[in-house]
């Protein structure tokens, strides 16, 4: 029934009628339920043994205030105690492997399925979660050490133990065995040495709730009884084996605390640290102990002292190891059986450093010569120093059998391979002499000399020196001590060489007594000739061919193994017949391969094919080349004619062929893959070719654009390669706004360096930038440039060789790589090399450059210098280097051929008559 509120009612009945309508729906309103209770947060899911384990929860809901519950938690966990019920949340707390029972490692482990409950009385609320409890783990830190250097102290943490004072000196006493010359113990001394102090950082993972003590030791794998073959204990050649080689010996290259050492003290305080005590081992010496971290402490330290001996000894190393938790929680590795670190220590016995007397660490020598070197010392001493040489591992030639060592005694050179450095003096003389007629070397190669120390006799022993370096000089032992005379009696003409195959001698040339007969003559180390190979046919009549030849040693599969396979190519060019060969044109190109039989009469040179190629007008050779991964070869020359395939530009083009080697039946002969030819128009000229890039490349120079190439100048340079006889080519025309004509060229470090004499100076300005450019000024007189470009044509180093007074003529014929250097050769009409008055004639001349633009011994005088031969009408046609030992060249003079030979720092080894 609803309510009336007629008009018969009067206005005050109708108002107190409207008041209980509304206090009445008042009364009917529904009242909102109470949210549920809901715990805030989620605690962490890990915990660690002994390390406090705290969570704050929050909660809201609930019609009153809440109590709280755990269930299915681990014994250590607990709620705090909820008696005043006053807030809303609830901590938990515990302490694993302590709190419940003090479990200890009991505790670890994996917990699920825990829940927090919390209820008003009539309504609950749960968070479940898990807990994962593990070790407290510790770890362990250290730097390197060096004998006679205090550590360096830092905290890496604000929870840190008080660092320890590492400046004071300590001392430390033990024995040593004394040896006589042949290792046998002649008896035992004790050694006093100054200690100084280290440490090693352990660090906790967690702050613990708890104190923890931790056991510690040096351990090493030396052993005294672990003799070499032969020997036994006690003996040189026990206490120092090759077995205990590196190994330090607690308790006399480090100990915990010296013998005769205070305890180490704060670095602030004066007072003993307390964190850590020493226990002694077997021998009395203080290499074990126990580092305690407080409670909170998370990073405390090991102090230790390195013994500054007086041995000369190779870095060594050992370990420390924390062994135990003495009381604590702590886990020592994911097993907890116990962690360990590396400790090295360096020495600080002064170094010694073997050189020639310009300061070079590569040396040649005449077998039957003596030459002096000097030996260095560095680094801090106050006694007298020695050094004991020897050949080490490596070395080839032995001690008294192929060299002696000599040192000055007086005025007097004597035998002796000891070295004295009394105090003050750092350097003194030694010679190295090969005696003569004591010396014999059946091989092919020449023998070499790796000196060093003799660690075997100087170790354990006081007051010697330790090496720089295993090998601290190699010195190659010359045998070819006169020059070699090519043409003695006879018409040869030697026109290129080439080194290769252990050490023998390629000279290419031609018999001018016998119809210009191409010949290779093949030379051991010695300047034995071990063959003489016949090119040509006796039947064939040539003119002056200019032979170019090329060496290379393959890796080619015989059956499931790869063998070395040793070749030569010779190249000529002739107008004449040649037997087996049809005649192209007007001049052709012949070109022969030869391999190493080695069952072939004991081992010689025999030919693979012979191939006569060109076009119909003349062509004409300048180099050739064997691929060392394909076995392909290349040929780079001139042509005035036209190649199949091929436009000619006019004039004499440049053409790069490639010749294969392919099998027919069971012959083996020569298939022209491909030929390019590219040219400007005029007269070309080619200066030699590469097979050390991916693809053939070809150098030379010209006197307009080749291939469409923009001209830079007159007489521009230029290179290209390629890996067919079609497609696009890319020449690079380089050079200045003047004349560059090249003569010879070698891909050398990553640049293509061309070689050649103009009347300009060289250089490259921006060198560090990204738009390096070349630089000339004009010169008074011709000289020799040597500039060095990218395979992408852009200048990287630039080198000018000019006599002092720019008055001469020089030119640039050879260029070599020897040992990260540049070897360039030619002849000059002037003083080129400063060394002597010339008579205005041609002489050989030599130089060495120094092109690494990383080192800072770029103008040392071992790898900087110039040589001019004092010989007229004289010149270097062709430079090699054997081994970056020594450097070969083919000589003119007047009318005869020589091989001549220098050191790394330009001394003839092969003097003239």
């Amino acid at each position: 029934m609803g309510a009336d509120l007629s008009p018969r009612m009067s206005p005050v009945h109708r108002i107190a009628v409207a008041f209980l309508i509304v206090v009445g729906l008042a009364g009917c309103k529904t009242e909102k339920d109470p949210d549920q209770p809901t715990i805030l947060g989620v605690p962490p899911t890990s915990a660690y043994l002994g390390v406090e384990y705290y969570y704050n929860f929050g909660a809201y809901g609930g019609e009153g205030i809440l109590d709280y519950s755990l269930t299915n938690a681990p014994s250590w966990l607990a709620l705090e105690d909820t008696s005043n019920k006053a807030r809303q949340g609830i901590i938990m707390r515990g302490v694993p492997g302590l709190t419940g029972g003090s479990r200890g490692e009991a505790d670890l482990g994996k917990t699920t399925g825990i829940n927090l409950v919390t209820t008003d009385g009539s309504s609950f609320g749960t968070q479940p979660f898990d807990i994962d409890v593990k070790q407290n783990l510790v770890s362990l830190e250290v730097e390197a050490f060096k004998e006679g250097e205090s550590g360096s102290s830092s905290a890496s943490s604000q929870n840190h133990c008080t660092l320890p004072d590492l400046s004071t000196k300590g001392e430390h006493t033990f024995t040593i065995n004394l040896y006589n010359d042949d290792g046998s113990v002649s008896g035992t001394q004790d050694v006093t040495a100054t200690t100084r102090r280290v440490y090693a950082k352990v660090l906790l993972d967690k702050p613990s709730v708890t104190r923890v003590a931790i056991a510690f030791e040096l351990r090493s794998e030396y052993d005294a009884t672990n003799c070499e073959q032969g020997f036994n204990p006690p003996h040189q050649n026990c206490d120092h084996s090759a077995a205990n080689l590196g190994d330090a010996i607690p308790g006399k290259d480090i100990v915990g605390l010296g013998s005769g050492s205070l305890p180490p003290r704060a670095e602030s305080e004066q007072r003993e640290i307390d964190y850590v005590t020493y226990e002694q081992d077997e021998n009395g010496f203080y290499t074990r102990g126990v580092i305690t971290l407080e409670p909170g402490i998370t990073e405390c330290y090991i102090p230790l002292e390195v013994i500054d001996d007086s041995f000369p000894e190779q870095a060594e190393s050992l370990e420390l190891a924390l062994t135990e938790v003495r009381s604590g929680l702590a886990g020592l590795g994911s097993s907890n059986e116990g962690i360990d670190i590396n400790l090295s220590i360096e020495d600080n016995e002064p170094s010694l450093a073997l050189e020639t007397v310009n300061g070079g660490v590569r040396d040649a020598l005449n077998v039957g010569g003596v030459r002096e070197y000097v030996a260095r010392l560095s680094g801090e001493r106050d006694r007298t120093i020695y050094a004991k040489l020897t050949d080490t591992e490596d070395s080839s030639a032995r001690l008294s059998s192929e060299f002696v060592i000599e040192r000055r005694e007086g005025s007097n050179w004597v035998e002796n391979d000891e070295l004295v450095f009394p105090e003050g003096t750092n350097e003194v003389p030694f010679r190295i002499r090969v005696p003569e007629g004591s010396y014999s070397n059946p091989d092919f190669v020449d023998r070499f000399i790796l000196l060093g120390i003799n660690s075997d006799y100087q170790a354990g022993r006081e007051d010697y020196a330790r090496a720089q370096s295993e090998n601290l000089i190699r010195i190659s032992l010359n045998q070819l001590t006169s020059p070699l005379v090519l043409n003695n009696g006879d018409g040869f003409v030697a026109t290129d060489f080439a080194m290769g195959h252990n050490g023998r001698s390629f000279v290419a040339g031609y018999d001018s007594q016998d119809n210009d007969r191409v010949q290779v003559r093949i030379y051991d180390q010695r300047g034995s000739q071990l063959q003489q190979v016949a090119v040509s046919s006796a039947g064939d009549s040539l003119v002056e061919p200019a032979a170019v030849i090329s060496t290379v040693r393959r890796k080619v599969s015989e059956g499931d193994t790869k063998v070395d396979r040793f070749e030569f190519i010779v190249s000529y060019s002739t107008d004449q017949p040649v037997a087996g060969t049809s005649q192209q044109g007007a001049v052709d190109a012949v070109t022969s391969l030869y391999w190493y039989d080695s069952a072939s009469n004991g081992g010689e040179y025999v030919e693979t094919w012979t191939t006569r190629t060109g076009t119909s007008g003349n062509d004409h050779v300048r180099w050739a080349g064997i691929d060392e991964e394909g076995g392909y070869v290349v040929l780079a020359g001139e042509t005035d004619g036209t190649f199949e395939g091929q436009t000619a530009a006019g004039g004499v083009d440049s053409f790069l062929q490639r010749i294969d080697t392919e099998l027919d039946g069971n012959s083996q002969v020569p298939v022209v893959a491909w030929t390019r030819q590219a040219g400007s128009g005029n007269n070309d000229q080619v200066a030699g070719g590469s097979t050390e890039t991916v693809t053939p490349l070809l150098f030379g120079s010209a006197s307009g654009s080749v291939g469409g190439a923009p001209v830079i100048g007159g007489i521009d340079a230029f290179f290209y390669n390629t890996q067919s006889g079609s497609g696009n080519l890319n020449v690079y025309q380089v050079g200045s706004d003047a004349d560059e004509p090249v003569s010879d060229g070698l891909l050398f470090g990553n640049l293509l360096w061309l070689t050649g004499s103009s009347t300009g100076l060289y250089g490259v300005s921006n060198p560090d930038e990204g738009d390096p450019e070349l630089t000339r000024e004009q010169a008074s007189s011709d000289a020799g440039f040597l500039l060095g470009y990218s395979t992408i044509g852009q200048v990287r180093q630039a080198f000018s060789l000019n006599d002092d007074n720019d008055t001469a003529t020089e030119q640039l014929r050879a260029l070599a790589g020897f040992d990260g250097d540049l070897v360039v050769a030619g002849n000059s009409d002037g003083d080129f090399a400063s060394q002597a008055a010339t008579s205005g004639q041609k002489q050989a001349i030599i130089a060495r450059l120094p092109v690494a633009t990383n080192t800072n011994t770029g103008s040392a005088a071992f790898r900087n210098w110039r040589y001019q031969l004092a010989a007229d009408n004289s010149g270097f046609l062709a430079v090699q280097t054997y081994r970056d030992d020594e450097i070969v060249t083919l000589a003119r003079l007047g009318s005869d051929w020589r091989l001549l030979v220098f050191s790394p720092e330009g001394q003839l080894l092969t003097p003239l008559p």
